[in-house]
């Protein structure tokens, strides 16, 4: 790279967000899959082709943004985003589960409220 102190940070957090893009797209991957659910040699063969797809996108990474240049960081920036949204990504669903239940029920609630106003109140009599 001609000038590699003025695109480290920028790369970093490319590969980083590279790394949590691919964490959340293997979290999919390994839902559609089933994994919990197979037999041992379907695991490893999910694995590897889940792994190599891995590996092909962090080398057109290297190339496209990196001219090439194997660095460190970088790869420790992409493998760093991909454990870090698999270990967040069950708090973060549980987090979001817990939020749109309390917003649906809100919501329910103040429907039924609305309802029971209308129709719930008997009609006087003149």
């Amino acid at each position: 790279m001609i000038f590699s102190s003025l695109n480290q940070v920028n790369c970093f957090l490319l590969f980083l967000f590279c790394g949590i893009i691919l964490g959340l797209i293997s979290q999919i991957f390994f839902t559609l899959t089933l994994k919990k659910y197979q037999k041992i040699y379907l695991k490893i063969i999910f694995d590897t082709i889940f792994y190599a797809f891995f590996s092909i996108i962090f080398c057109f990474l290297i190339n496209f943004f990196n001219f090439g240049q194997y660095s460190f960081a970088l790869i420790l920036s992409y493998v760093l985003g991909y454990i870090w949204i698999k270990n967040i990504d069950k708090n973060l669903i549980v987090f979001l589960e817990t939020k749109w239940y309390n917003i649906i029920n809100k919501f329910t609630t103040h429907l039924k409220l609305r309802h029971k106003d209308r129709h719930g109140r008997k009609q006087k009599k003149s």
